[in-house]
């Protein structure tokens, strides 16, 4: 009998163990703060062990469709969230924060480029991201605005459309390649000029009427451990997760546009 207890309590503790892990997909934006949140809660919950796995929303999103195990997915756009939505995938979503787009300059470049209408300058080396991920989209967005916008113009656009060397998969690439010295600008997300390496770099700001809004939508997994992933996303809410939200160069979901 006491063997059999014994084989039972071995079958049953990895299912104990695993039933408190959380799994978290996130957009690359959100590397620093999740980082930061995910250590608080974890000390106030030490019974609870995060696993934060970071890339592009899209590319998250394909992961999860193909079967990878996950408890909480946070995205940095509504489409690839929106993707999951209608798999069945995910439980209702709540937005949990906003960012804005701002242009990074390199220092040495600081002087040339001073307004984002340099960047029409011909032979300036200017990295975006890639249009399937969401920096990308909201780039492509911010041009076609900025197109319409008299005082900009469209041919002013297609000068800065000839300037792009590279279109990258996630943020935090456009990043490194400016730290690197590879590229003279890049359109970023004004959150990815807080992190500590980037504050080497230089933020020019775009038109506010111009500019398009990112929106990070966070849904529970439906087939996920979703007990810790409920309360790591009400934790967010909370003001401890929200000023690390703010603290990291985001917004509040619901403040303005």
């Amino acid at each position: 009998m006491k063997r059999l207890l014994v084989c039972l309590i071995l079958l049953l503790a990895p299912t104990v163990a695993g039933a408190d892990e959380l799994r978290i997909f996130a957009a690359s934006s959100l590397t620093e703060p999740l980082g930061e949140a995910a250590t608080v809660y974890g000390d106030r919950h030490p019974g609870v062990r995060i696993r934060l796995h970071f890339a592009g929303s899209q590319t998250l999103a394909a992961q999860i469709e193909q079967g990878a195990p996950a408890d909480l997915f946070i995205a940095a756009s509504q489409d690839a969230m929106a993707r999951l939505e209608r798999a069945g995938l995910v439980e209702q979503p709540a937005f949990i924060a906003r960012n804005r787009l701002v242009l990074a300059v390199t220092a040495d470049m600081a002087e040339q480029i001073r307004t984002p209408a340099d960047l029409a300058r011909p032979g300036l080396l200017l990295v975006v991201g890639n249009p399937q991920v969401p920096i990308g989209a909201y780039t492509r967005r911010l041009f076609e605005r900025l197109a319409g916008d008299p005082g900009f113009g469209a041919a002013r656009v297609a000068a800065i459309r000839n300037n792009v060397v590279s279109e990258e998969t996630q943020v935090k690439a456009i990043v490194a390649k400016l730290l690197l010295g590879e590229a003279d600008a890049g359109i970023v997300y004004q959150s990815d000029l807080t992190a500590p390496a980037a504050r080497r770099l230089v933020g020019r700001a775009f038109p506010c009427g111009d500019l398009p809004v990112a929106r990070y939508p966070a849904a529970v997994l439906t087939g996920g451990n979703r007990r810790p992933a409920r309360e790591f996303l009400a934790f967010l809410a909370t003001p401890p997760g929200t000023d690390i939200m703010r603290r990291h160069g985001f917004l509040p979901p619901g403040d303005g546009p």
